[in-house]
């Protein structure tokens, strides 16, 4: 990811954070976007990997997102509404079958935006999310969810072969 893209995320961010866009706010993430940029500068990596973004399919992930957002809210409103409890918490583990930093940053952190489920530890080799549930009625279910979350990711942001290096032979 380039330089432009990191600060357009970081303000995104710092705007949604906010719940406001107007000027001086988007001002204020451009520094803030700068600032932590200049002081945690990206590592550099010898044979960096490029993802490729492809908008439909962004959008289907959005929308995947979004309508997870709306169903967990719903379930854990009911279960905090409730007189009787029907908390029947549990941990999965799900390996990435595309295993790419990409794809277990946006995957761990899209889980531990929904409510009801927290991302409790992820490792890098082997590319492993492990997932707590608040509400885990059907393991199999929770496992699809988990696969459906990655592949509409992998679809959303596929990795490409790592990027050549100028010089480098091919």
């Amino acid at each position: 990811m380039n330089r432009a893209a990191r600060v357009a995320v970081l303000v995104a961010v710092w705007l949604l954070a906010w719940g406001d866009f107007s000027g001086a706010q988007v001002a204020a993430g451009l520094v803030l976007a700068a600032g932590l940029l200049l002081v945690f500068p990206p590592p550099r990596t010898a044979t960096p990997t490029r993802a490729g973004v492809r908008p439909l399919r962004v959008v289907a992930l959005v929308g995947y997102v979004l309508s997870n957002l709306v169903m967990s809210n719903l379930l854990v409103a009911r279960e905090i509404l409730s007189r009787g409890s029907q908390v029947r918490t549990g941990v999965i583990a799900h390996r990435l079958a595309t295993p790419s930093d990409l794809t277990l940053t946006l995957v761990a952190n899209i889980i531990a935006l929904t409510p009801g489920t927290m991302t409790v530890e992820v490792t890098r080799d082997p590319a492993v999310v492990y997932v707590h549930f608040l509400l885990l009625a059907d393991v199999d279910d929770a496992r699809r969810a988990i696969a459906r979350l990655e592949e509409l990711t992998v679809a959303a942001f596929p990795p490409r072969a790592p990027a050549r290096r100028p010089g480098a032979a091919a």
